[in-house]
């Protein structure tokens, strides 16, 4: 009676099985989301080491000008789409400098409707962001009263020469505005806007944390199927040995 040949039963342990598939593209999108948070890391520590030399983080200085009575940022919004900024700065220092060294300049921060309602009528120019040169003209017949007593400033410097005004940040919508101390028309001035962030180091440190973990994990999961994928299965008794 012939014997019948029964074949051998595949092995475990070698060839890529659905689970090490899984795996390894586990470990890859985990290793890509553990170099992002490496890398941010990395920056917010090369930040972190820039403002220790002078406090800030500053934007470069531009020179901004206005035919009108003043320079005014676009509100910016600390409790909706930017309230994680108040969590991150310290501190915000606007430097500013009359094109005139004679004429007194006036910097001002106010909640963004206080500042809109004394802007309102008056011939003015918004600036998008500091170190942005991107402006918008808004036409006005109204003469402003002198900016110093004519709105509740929550900061403010006035004077000649280079200017400096410090803020400690909180919630709500603000705006900067920048004018002759005597409301006069014609605004010219170089100006520069830093923030401190004591919140830098320990965020550079979590991002760092997190990433260096997520990247052993990803190697695990990496490392392990592809060795397990090309280990080569042992062979069955019986197996004719390769020539």
């Amino acid at each position: 009676m012939a014997s019948e040949e029964t074949a051998a039963p595949a092995q475990p342990g070698s060839g890529w099985t659905t689970g090490r598939v899984v795996a390894l593209a586990a470990g890859s999108v985990l290793l890509l989301i553990s170099l992002a948070f490496i890398g941010g890391g990395g920056i917010l520590t090369w930040a972190d080491q820039e403002q220790l030399h002078a406090g800030y983080l500053t934007t470069g200085t531009t020179t901004y000008s206005a035919g009108g009575y003043a320079l005014a940022s676009d509100p910016v919004d600390l409790r909706g789409a930017w309230s994680w900024l108040g969590r991150l700065v310290g501190q915000v220092r606007i430097r500013a400098t009359s094109a005139d060294p004679s004429r007194p300049l006036f910097v001002g921060i106010a909640a963004a409707g206080d500042a809109e309602r004394y802007l309102a009528g008056v011939s003015h120019t918004t600036v998008a962001a500091f170190g942005n040169r991107t402006t918008t003209d808004h036409l006005g017949t109204t003469v402003p009263a002198a900016p110093a007593s004519a709105v509740h400033w929550v900061a403010q410097a006035q004077g000649t020469g280079r200017l400096t005004l410090t803020w400690t940040v909180t919630d709500g919508d603000w705006m900067v505005v920048v004018m002759n101390s005597d409301a006069s028309p014609g605004v010219t001035v170089r100006a520069d806007a830093g923030v401190s962030s004591p919140a830098l180091p320990w965020l550079a440190g979590e991002l760092l944390a997190a990433g260096v973990l997520l990247g052993v994990a990803a190697a695990a999961l990496i490392i392990v199927p592809v060795r397990l994928a090309a280990r080569r299965a042992p062979a069955s008794p019986g197996s004719p040995s390769p020539a």
